[in-house]
């Protein structure tokens, strides 16, 4: 036998004599035993499988017996071959249960959820994270389940929002085609209970040993929920933040933000806002639907909220804290519901959850934003409590500013118009007209000024300006110009003298003040038209425009005001004849647009030249209309024009 072990060869032993035992066996007890046994013939074959002798199978023949021959070897052979497979296959099967109890153990034990697919769309395999993830108390329950049923219990969407069916997932298309798919981000919505979760599901194929193709494909789902979230949020809040700093307009700048919020928060998305006369105010409302709008503004018209209500939104702005409200039973809405009406409005929007939160500013809560989960199955968690309410802290600072800056804006507006003539006067034989733009969105009070008071009997003053600087202290200084130039009018002052007047009193002023440029024409009637005498200190000179349109700056530059003692001041006259035109203006018109596209002095005559046909008043529009375009809505600096044409005649109304 060890030699058939030895060699992987069978022997046959046709007769065993007492002589060749006692030879083989060289007197053992062995020998003893089979000689009294009467051993007569025997087969030992090989148990080969695979390649590899597992041991020997032997036969004996006792007795009288016919001895065994080759008919008996080669059958004895053929049994020994199919004993050594099926030693083998059991050994073979020993080792592989032990090997999948050590993998089940080890598969077990991972965090991932892990699956594995037969090609009929059955799950063979589940781990135990995969049944918690799938919903299931044991992984036995997820391998049981019908194929197909599993995606059923889920809304799966991808990154973008789009549902997604069973043949897009990886494994389907594995199975479907061969071909290694990447891993795919899903958004996967439990529609028993709203929970959403995202995840990235890989896909691995197990080939087909006796056959080409993929036999099984092995899923590997990765919870990636806290970081997804975690991205999301920061994501949605710096855009938010970038939205709520792009404008002053509050009102529409919300209505931007609850554009944001659907539907990455929520399907619903409102704002309201508490007004200064303690009156809530709806401000927005949004849904991607908008047929759904409808009811929010039957819900707006027919049941706004009072601030004395006990809750909802008038309980949130009242106490400054939120309210979360999920799983809303059909008596809890009864009960809120005013009437019948009210209840079917609120039914329609089929609420599943809803989060309203505070929009805080310095001074406690300006408003609230509601937020509401319907028709999605998704509902409201902390997370997204935690995201509303930073959303309602930048909002609430971003009204409670622009409501301050709107206040200091209205009156910064108020106090400008007060630095301006409310009207122009009538001029004998001469039409007046005036232009005023303010840099900026809102800006500051001062910069330019004008004005147009009369002289003496027969005369009148045209005064045109520009203080250095905005702000109060730039008020201060437009007020302290024009009042001082009225005042030296009224003492009889020549223009010259008026300029040497207001220079003095800017002296007098604290340390540092603004500067102040200055155009002063005086106008009186003549028989063809009108005299002038035109005093500049340090400010562009006028344009007297022809009736051709050809231009011709009148007067010689003057020292600026306020800055150097002595100052220099030339009067220099001149005629306006009937139809011709004298512009005055601030340097904000010729300066208005950016570097090479300004609009420029040379600009500002062909501007005169195109105009010669306009009306007065058009004439300004359009060189008001021309700056703003070049400056592209934006002026750099405030903009004033005033305009002074001669006629023939009577006096005339002056708008």
């Amino acid at each position: 036998m060890a030699r058939v072990i030895r060699e992987g060869e069978p022997v046959l032993l046709e007769e065993m004599s007492s002589e060749l035992l006692q030879s083989f066996a060289q007197g053992s007890v062995h020998a003893q035993f089979m000689i009294e046994h009467e051993y007569r013939s025997a087969i030992v074959a090989p148990l080969i499988a695979r390649g590899r002798t597992l041991g020997a199978l032997s036969a004996l023949r006792l007795g009288a017996g016919k001895a065994y021959g080759e008919e008996e070897l080669e059958l004895f052979c053929e049994l020994a071959l199919r004993a050594a497979l099926a030693i083998d296959n059991a050994r073979l099967y020993s080792d592989l249960r032990r090997v999948e109890q050590r993998l089940e153990a080890v598969l077990a034990s991972v965090a991932e959820a892990i699956t594995v697919i037969d090609g009929e769309g059955r799950t063979i395999f589940a781990n135990q994270a995969a049944a918690d993830l799938l919903g299931y108390a044991t992984p036995a329950e997820v391998t049981s389940a019908p194929p197909g049923s599993i995606m059923s219990r889920f809304l799966v969407l991808d990154e973008h929002g789009r549902e997604l069916d069973l043949e897009q997932m990886p494994a389907r298309r594995l199975l479907a085609s061969g071909e290694q798919p990447e891993p795919l981000l899903v958004r996967n919505i439990v529609r028993a209970t709203g929970e959403e979760r995202w995840l990235i599901v890989r896909s691995a194929p197990i080939a087909d040993p006796e056959a080409e193709g993929v036999r099984y494909a092995v899923n590997v789902f990765e919870d990636i929920t806290d970081v997804k979230r975690a991205q999301l949020t920061e994501s949605f809040m710096a855009e938010a933040s970038r939205v709520l700093a792009s404008s002053m307009d509050y009102d529409d700048t919300l209505q931007r933000i609850a554009r944001l919020a659907v539907p990455r928060i929520a399907d619903w998305c409102v704002v309201d806002l508490l007004d200064e006369q303690g009156q809530i105010r709806r401000v927005a409302v949004h849904h991607s639907d908008p047929r759904k709008l409808e009811l929010a503004r039957a819900l707006d018209s027919g049941y706004r909220p009072r601030l004395d209500e006990p809750l909802g939104v008038p309980e949130v702005i009242r106490s400054g804290e939120t309210r979360i409200y999920t799983d809303i039973p059909a008596q809890a809405l009864a009960a809120y519901a005013q009437d019948s009406e009210h209840l079917r409005l609120l039914s329609e929007i089929g609420a599943t959850s809803v989060v309203i939160v505070p929009m805080i500013g310095a001074t406690g809560a300006v408003g609230a934003i509601t937020l509401v989960s319907a028709e999605s199955l998704r509902r409201l968690t902390s997370a997204d409590l935690g995201l509303a309410e930073r959303l309602g802290r930048r909002a609430g600072t971003a009204v409670e500013n622009a409501r301050l800056y709107t206040e200091r804006s209205r009156i910064a507006h108020t106090l400008q118009q007060a630095l301006l003539p409310s009207s122009l006067p009538q001029v004998p034989m001469a039409e007046v007209q005036a232009r005023y733009r303010a840099a900026g969105e809102l800006n500051e009070v001062g910069g330019d000024f004008y004005d147009v008071f009369e002289h003496d009997e027969d005369s009148w003053m045209l005064v045109i300006g520009d203080v250095c600087g905005k702000g109060p202290r730039a008020a201060g200084v437009t007020a302290l110009a024009r009042h001082t130039l009225r005042a030296a009018s009224m003492s009889g002052q020549g223009p010259a003298e008026m300029l040497q007047t207001l220079h003095l009193a800017l002296l007098r002023q604290p340390p540092d003040a603004d500067l102040c440029t200055v155009c002063l024409v005086q106008a009186q009637p003549a028989r063809e038209g009108l005299r002038l005498v035109v005093a500049l200190a340090g400010h562009p000179p006028p344009l007297l425009i022809g009736v051709d349109g050809e231009t011709v700056a009148l007067g010689k530059p003057g020292t600026l005001l306020g800055v150097l003692d002595p100052i220099h001041i030339t009067e220099r006259r001149a005629e306006l004849h009937v139809g011709e035109t004298l512009l005055l203006y601030t340097d904000g018109v010729p300066e208005a647009g950016h570097a090479q596209e300004g609009l420029g002095e040379e600009g500002l005559r062909e501007l005169c030249r195109a105009g010669r046909t306009l009306s007065l008043e058009g004439l300004l529009e359009l060189i008001e209309w021309t700056a703003l375009e070049r400056a592209r809505g934006s002026l750099r600096d405030d903009l004033a024009l005033l305009a002074l044409r001669a006629r023939a005649g009577a006096k005339i109304e002056i708008g």
